[in-house]
C-alpha cells in the first residue's frame, strides 16, 4: 500500500506528545492516539499493545500526509485505521495495524450473522472508521475477524454503545441505544449467548429540570453499566472551551425505571461515571481554574467520589488518583472491563475493580 510506505514506525512516543484518546478491549489490550504538536512535525501517532504497555508498536502519520486519522480497536492489540487528506481530498484505503507491527488491508463485508470467534466492536465510541468506507450499514452492531482483517454489520442487531467484560453480568453483552422517545424511555439490548440473540428492554426515565430530559438539548448522555441490573446516565450542558456541566445524574438498579441521584454540588464539571465491581457508582468531578489556560493541562486536579450501593450520598473514593488532563478527555471512563482515570497529559491510572489503581504511561 503506497500510503503505508509514507508513514513512520516509531521506537517510542516522545514526551511532548499529548495523549488524546485511549481505549482498552481487555485488561491487557489497548490502543491510544497521540497528537504531535511541535511546529513542523504536526501529526498523529497510533500506539497499540497486547500487554498493557509493557511493549507497544507505534506508527506516525504526519498532517502533511493525512489531516484526519480515525481508528477503532479490534481486540488483541489490533486496530483498524483510516486516514484522509483534505486538500486535495484523498480517502486512503483503511488497514489493520497489529501489535507485532504488521499490517493488512481492511475488508468490509456484507451484513451477516455473527460468525463464531469474531468479536463485537464498540463503534459507538470511536466509530468514525466506518464512515467514508463506502455505502456501509451504520444502524447495526459490527463484528470483526481480527486475524483476517475483516469487519461486517451483524444482522438482527441495533447500533449502540457496546458493553462487554462487565463484572457481575455473567458474560452478558449490553448494547445501549439510549433514548427511544425524548426524555421518557431508555432502550438497550442484552445478549447472554455471545451476541447471537438479543432481548430488548425499555426502562422509564422521566425528565427532570433539563429541557427534554437527560441527554438532550445541548448535552449528551454519559453512560455507565454495572453488575446485576445497574445502569447510570447523566444530563450535561456543553460549554465552549470548558468541560461540560452536569445537570442531573440518573441510575436504575432494576433496569425498569431510573431514579434521580442527588448531587451535593450545583452543576459540577463532568469527569465521567463508572461502576466498581461491588456496584458502587463512581463519579468524576473536574475543577477549572479562573486563570486562562495556556497549557494542555487546565485547572487544578479533579477527584473521584463514590456512591455506595443503595446510598444517595457520595463520599470521596479512598485511594483514588487525582484527575488531571485536557478538559476534553479528563476524568474517568470504562472500556474492556478497565476503569481509566486520566492523571496527566501523558499518564493514566487503571483499575479492574474501582479500588486498586495502577499508574500507566501509554505509548
Amino acid at each position: 500500500m503506497e500510503f503505508l510506505d509514507r508513514v513512520q514506525f516509531l521506537d517510542r512516543v516522545g514526551p511532548d506528545l499529548e495523549l488524546r484518546e485511549i481505549e482498552y478491549t481487555s485488561r491487557t489490550d489497548a490502543v491510544a492516539m497521540f497528537l504531535e504538536p511541535r511546529e513542523g512535525n504536526e501529526g498523529t501517532v497510533i500506539a497499540t499493545t497486547d500487554d498493557n504497555w509493557a511493549h507497544a508498536t507505534r506508527l506516525y502519520i504526519s498532517d502533511a500526509l493525512a489531516y484526519s486519522v480515525s481508528y477503532s480497536p479490534l481486540g488483541g492489540g489490533a486496530v483498524a485505521v483510516r486516514a484522509q487528506q483534505q486538500d486535495p481530498f484523498i480517502n486512503y484505503p483503511a488497514f489493520v495495524f497489529y501489535a507485532n507491527g504488521k499490517t493488512k488491508p481492511l475488508r468490509v463485508l456484507e451484513p451477516q450473522a455473527r460468525r463464531g470467534g469474531d468479536v463485537l466492536l464498540d463503534l459507538d465510541r470511536f466509530g468514525s472508521i466506518i464512515y467514508g468506507l463506502g455505502d456501509v450499514q451504520t444502524r447495526q452492531l459490527w463484528a470483526a475477524d481480527v486475524d483476517a482483517a475483516e469487519i461486517y454489520p451483524v444482522e438482527g442487531t441495533r447500533f449502540g454503545e457496546v458493553w462487554q467484560h462487565v463484572a457481575g453480568r455473567r458474560g452478558a453483552i449490553v448494547s445501549v441505544q439510549g433514548f427511544k422517545r425524548r426524555g421518557q424511555q431508555w432502550r438497550f439490548e442484552t445478549s447472554s449467548d455471545r451476541g447471537r440473540t438479543w432481548t430488548t428492554t425499555e426502562a422509564d426515565l422521566p425528565g427532570g429540570r433539563s429541557t427534554g430530559g437527560p441527554g438532550f438539548g445541548y448535552g449528551q448522555a454519559g453512560v455507565a453499566v454495572g453488575p446485576g441490573h445497574l445502569q447510570a446516565t447523566v444530563s450535561t450542558q456543553w460549554l465552549q472551551d470548558l468541560p461540560s456541566y452536569v445537570n442531573e445524574l440518573w441510575q436504575t438498579d432494576d433496569e425498569q425505571r431510573f431514579h434521580q441521584v442527588p448531587l451535593p454540588w450545583d452543576r459540577p464539571y463532568f469527569g465521567g461515571i463508572a461502576y466498581a465491581d461491588d456496584g458502587a457508582l463512581l463519579f468524576g468531578r473536574l475543577f477549572v481554574s479562573d486563570i486562562p489556560c495556556t497549557k494542555p493541562i487546565c485547572g487544578p486536579p479533579g477527584e473521584i467520589w463514590r456512591y455506595a450501593p443503595g446510598s444517595r450520598v457520595p463520599e470521596p473514593l479512598a485511594g483514588a488518583p487525582s484527575l488531571l488532563g485536557p478538559f476534553w478527555s479528563g476524568g474517568i471512563d470504562t472500556s474492556g472491563g478497565v476503569i481509566i482515570a486520566r492523571t496527566g497529559v501523558r499518564t493514566i491510572s487503571v483499575s479492574s475493580d474501582g479500588y486498586h489503581w495502577t499508574p500507566v504511561t501509554p505509548g
